[in-house]
């Protein structure tokens, strides 16, 4: 195994491999995902609100619809389904984006040590395969890992975002 190329690969140190071998974020590691988190907030914050927008407007237009309707059999099915069902939907997934992103604010360091299997799916896309779970690389990790060999894996929960490796 290549030290060097596999410390590139996933942008770790020495260091790095020390603090989460004693089950803890280095410093690096920490100010990282503290800047991942914030990104991901905004953007989260940002899709909701057009998730929002998205729910309020059905919901008037359910409504406006639904008020001029002729009948009552009209009217009801009108504001039941874009006066109730369908902001519950829009503002349902916006309030999901919020939640999954604040849960990227208090990471939790895992590991995983297993043989290694390395997945090639499509043209630069890459998995690596150990003990059931599956993480996304960046980069080919063919020349880097050898199929079938021990590695332990230190990744960040719920993204699984390797952070470090050893053999």
């Amino acid at each position: 195994m290549d030290v060097q190329r596999l410390r590139r690969l996933f942008h770790f140190n020495e260091e790095d491999l020390a603090a989460n071998r004693r089950g803890r974020f280095s410093e690096k590691q920490l100010q990282q995902l503290s800047n991942e988190a914030k990104k991901e907030r905004k953007s989260a914050w940002s899709s909701a609100a057009i998730l929002f927008l998205i729910a309020a407007a059905g919901m008037a237009i359910g409504f406006g619809i639904g008020s001029i309707a002729p009948t009552a059999l009209g009217r009801i099915p009108m504001y039941l389904i874009m006066g109730a069902v369908w902001p519950l939907v829009w503002a349902g997934k916006g309030v999901q984006m919020i939640l999954a992103a604040n849960a990227l604010q208090e990471p939790h360091l895992s590991f995983v040590r297993g043989p290694v299997q390395v997945v090639h799916h499509g043209d630069h896309e890459y998995l690596l395969q150990v003990e059931g779970l599956e993480f996304d690389v960046d980069g080919n990790p063919s020349g880097v890992f050898t199929d079938g060999e021990e590695y332990t894996i230190y990744y960040v929960e719920p993204t699984r975002e390797i952070l470090s490796v050893e053999e």
